[in-house]
């Protein structure tokens, strides 16, 4: 602890000196005097001394490291042991002001004029010289530390402790005084330094005798006013005693204040949640296990019948498994996949069965790329291959159950038909997408899965024509892998252009399985152009389709099948784009992800009018409305509240199957009813535009 030049008086020294436990005599306007020049001339750093050693490296001249007590006038004090008076200081200085003040040898001071160094702890709180609290035999401060109450003996022995540190603290003072004086006048700054030291001293022992007397007057805790001490000679923070209470309230208030903010935050997050997953629940409709019948807008179970002996029926397929080069991806999960030879005889895979409905396990899931995942199903039972077949480019129906509601998807396969041990469904996760990102959070190996299928109509094995045009963009590519895939594996002998439009280099899905299979096919011709390759080492093509890319990539386009998947935004340009280029219209297969579903029971701005079309009677619900122009039954039945399940809207995927018991109706789309749903009056809802009056099961 430094004394800088002009310090004042600490404040806790000052509230011990003007508390009436110390007086000054008929020399207190000279001390003060003198104390206040002393502080403005000179001043030296002081350091604790924890031991004799350390007191010896400071004095080596005569010091000595032992300190043993002697007494002024019936006051204990510490002086060095061995050490006589310096009689040089028995005597004031010609012209300095005499004074009744002790001795040297009186005072207890060795010859130097600096007290003797006691422990660390009361070099702390003694002024940072001499014992804190200490002296009269027994250290104050520790007494005080030790004692969280006291009793009457205790007492005592404290106000006896502080009184003879009081006096010493006096002895001290008075003898500083004269030696400063003494010095100034012969012009010893050496001594000077000294006496000022001792000065500080003297005024440390009467503060923390003040402090011990403040305790047996007020009925404060020793122990807190001992630390109170302690940390103000250290400098560690206020020591004033208001300030400290009143400091230690505000503080209090301040948690409590700052912790029922935070209670009261986590509440209204807790809150907000559960009303915002009671309105979600109520949108998805909440259906309980084994009830009969579901809420309105809950999906009811995907059709198809159930395998007489279980969910997965025997392979009726005839297409072999024969082992070939793997399609590894680099960086990810994804084992060999075996390739299959193709066959002497026709190869083309068996019809599908789209009546199909069971359990499939989720054996393996791949990341593609960081907001797309392959999930790979097998069979659910100890099977060795799929329960059903499937074409190129088709897509399976399945069912999740989420927050107590049950929703129907439909995802396209992008793995080949002759795999017949599992099939990939390539996933993408939309941010507002429940069941995409239930897939990416929660799906996990060995999770059973129920769908039924395959379902489309976007299929091509190469007999419809004698080359393709694949043109897909983000997660659209997946049913064109399947394609490429298929007649890879079957050398299909004809061309295959592969366009591939993304965003970025990083959302590239299947990059290596695709460059794997261009290596394989010299067929396949791989064209992909990123939109913003910006910050990556992509150096193939940038921007946007366009009719100039088209060209250089398809030569004489116009004669060839074209496959489109994508966003519809996408869909649409490249549509016009082709019709520019003279590509017949007929040649054109797209396949739609879809479209939104309106929130249910709150229609659609384009029916906001009236309806003035025909009535339709939805027997099972008992509910009868008149329906718009231009709107089909499932939009009806979505402002009636009837759970008419869906997933595509599109007329592929089948899932919206009703029977029309009377009426006619116009479909644009029927890819998804074959010729025995057409006999036996089944239409699609999403599809169905009422000529008439009709009557549907639903």
């Amino acid at each position: 602890m430094k004394a800088a030049l002009g310090t004042p008086v600490h404040p806790a020294r000052k509230s011990a000196l003007n508390n009436g436990f110390w007086r000054p005599d008929v020399h207190s306007s000279t001390l003060a005097f003198g104390v206040f020049w002393g502080a403005m001339t000179v001043s030296l750093p002081v350091f604790a001394q924890a031991d004799a050693s350390e007191h010896a490296s400071h004095h080596p001249a005569g010091a000595a490291p032992a300190v043993t007590p002697s007494t002024i006038g019936g006051v204990s004090q510490t002086m060095t042991a061995r050490q006589p008076p310096d009689p040089r200081l028995r005597q004031p200085a010609p012209g300095a002001p005499s004074s009744p003040s002790p001795t040297p040898a009186e005072a207890g001071m060795p010859p130097d004029g600096m007290p003797a160094m006691g422990k660390m702890m009361e070099g702390m709180m003694g002024g940072m010289g001499q014992g804190c609290c200490g002296g009269a035999g027994t250290e104050l401060y520790p007494l005080m530390m030790s004692l969280s109450s006291m009793s009457p003996e205790q007492r005592l022995q404290v106000q006896r402790l502080s009184a003879a540190r009081i006096g010493e603290g006096k002895a001290l003072v008075q003898l500083g005084q004269q030696r400063l004086f003494a010095a100034i006048a012969s012009g010893d700054h050496k001594v000077a330094a000294e006496a000022m030291q001792q000065l500080r001293d003297g005024l440390g022992r009467i503060g923390s005798g003040a402090a011990a007397h403040k305790v047996l007057a007020e009925g404060t805790r020793p122990q807190a006013t001992a630390m109170r001490w302690f940390k103000g000679e250290m400098n560690l923070g206020p020591v004033g005693d208001g300030e400290s209470g009143m400091a230690s309230e505000r503080l209090s208030l301040m948690h409590i204040i700052a912790m029922a903010l935070l209670v009261g935050f986590a509440i209204a997050m807790i809150t907000m949640y559960f009303f915002k997953m009671r309105r979600t629940a109520s949108l998805f409709g909440r259906i309980e296990a084994g009830s009969e019948k579901p809420p309105p807008g809950a999906a009811p179970a995907l059709g198809g019948t159930l395998a007489p002996n279980g969910p997965n029926r025997p392979d009726t397929g005839t297409l072999p498994v024969v082992p070939g080069d793997p399609a590894q991806k680099v960086g990810s999960a994804r084992p060999p996949a075996p390739m299959a030879s193709p066959s002497s005889e026709d190869a083309s895979p068996s019809l599908p069965n789209a009546k199909w409905h069971g359990l499939l396990r989720v054996i393996q899931i791949i990341a593609e790329t960081p907001t797309v995942k392959t999930i790979r199903l097998g069979p659910a039972a100890d099977a060795a291959t799929l329960p059903f077949t499937f074409l190129p480019g088709q897509f399976l129906n399945v069912a999740f159950f989420i927050g107590g509601a049950r929703m129907n998807r439909s995802y396209s396969i992008s793995s080949s038909p002759t795999q017949r041990a599992y099939l990939d469904l390539t996933v993408k996760r939309e941010p507002r997408g429940a069941v995409s990102r239930h897939i990416d959070d929660l799906l996990r190996e060995g999770d059973e899965l129920e769908a039924s299928g395959p379902m489309g109509r976007f299929t091509f094995t190469g007999a419809e024509a004698n080359s393709i045009v694949l043109v897909s963009g983000g997660v659209g590519i997946t049913p064109m892998m399947s394609i490429s895939r298929y007649l890879t594996e079957q050398s299909w002998p004809h061309d295959i252009f592969f366009i591939y439009a993304g965003r970025s280099p990083a959302d590239f899905i299947f990059a290596s399985d695709l460059g794997l299979l261009e290596r394989r096919n010299p067929r396949l011709h791989v064209a992909v152009i990123m939109e913003h390759p910006e910050g990556s080492n992509w150096l193939g093509l940038t921007g946007r389709l366009s009719m100039a890319v088209l060209s250089q990539v398809v030569p004489d386009i116009t004669s060839r099948r074209v496959h489109m998947c994508g966003p519809p935004v996408m869909m649409d340009a490249v549509r016009s784009l082709l019709l520019e280029l003279k590509v017949p219209a007929e040649q054109i297969k797209t396949e739609d992800f879809g479209t939104t579903a309106p929130v249910p029971g709150a229609g659609s701005n384009r029916f906001a009018a009236a309806a003035t079309g025909p009535l339709v009677n939805f027997s099972e619900s008992g509910k009868s409305a008149k329906i718009h122009v231009d709107q089909t039954l499932l939009e009806l039945s979505e402002e009636l509240n009837i759970g008419i399940e869906f997933s595509c809207r599109v007329g592929t995927c089948g899932i919206c199957k009703v029977k029309l018991t009377a009426g006619e109706v116009d479909m644009a789309i029927d890819d998804a009813l074959d010729a025995g749903d057409k006999e036996n009056g089944i239409v699609l809802a999403c599809q169905a535009k009422p000529r008439g009056p009709i009557t549907v099961e639903a």
